[in-house]
């Protein structure tokens, strides 16, 4: 969608153009602000912040400022700079606190956190190399990958071909997997 497709439908109907723009554009707020906020988030909270990012998107967006193309960029800029707030409130209000020896036995055994870890710093490691690979590659593995998404979906998204989807994603794969070969992680 493009700024005057947007300020064209909002004239006809602000509610209409406001729903069609968030139908538009959801899967993409929601892949920036889960990517930025998965570590430190709950399903919920990052929910939320999509819906702030929407709110702004809504309050912020200039009916008169004569932009040309694309409204996407104006969004995804909302979006990382909403998660990254939400990132920095929520890593500077974390608390620790002390875990007595009952409680850590509770949780279970060491081999198991160490496990866990080890699980969780592998996660870590893959997806920063696919935020690594660039967009639209990366939007297209997430979306693919993770969310199971057809290419003919991710065409809609990224406002590629299937075709080109699904060559993009096949090069994006060879290119991950060299990434994380690199990294010591073998798929």
């Amino acid at each position: 969608m493009t700024h005057e497709d947007f300020r064209n439908k909002l004239k006809i109907s602000p509610q209409k153009a406001h729903k069609e723009l968030f139908e538009t554009y959801c899967s993409y707020v929601y892949t920036i602000v889960f990517n930025r906020l998965r570590s430190i988030a709950s399903r919920e909270d990052i929910e939320e912040c999509v819906c702030d990012v929407f709110a702004d998107v809504y309050c912020c967006y200039d009916e008169e400022k004569d932009v040309s193309g694309d409204i996407s960029g104006f969004i995804g800029t909302i979006a990382r700079r909403k998660a990254g707030l939400f990132y920095r409130r929520s890593s500077s209000s974390a608390e620790t606190v002390p875990i007595d020896d009952e409680l850590a036995q509770q949780l279970g055994s060491e081999q198991n956190v160490e496990t866990e870890a080890d699980d969780k710093e592998q996660r870590r490691i893959i997806l920063d190399s696919i935020s690594q690979l660039g967009e639209p590659d990366s939007t297209i593995i997430i979306q693919k990958y993770y969310y199971g998404r057809s290419a003919r979906e991710i065409s809609d998204m990224v406002r590629l071909t299937p075709g080109n989807i699904r060559v993009r994603s096949g090069r994006a794969v060879r290119k991950l997997k060299e990434m994380l070969e690199k990294a010591g992680i073998t798929l």
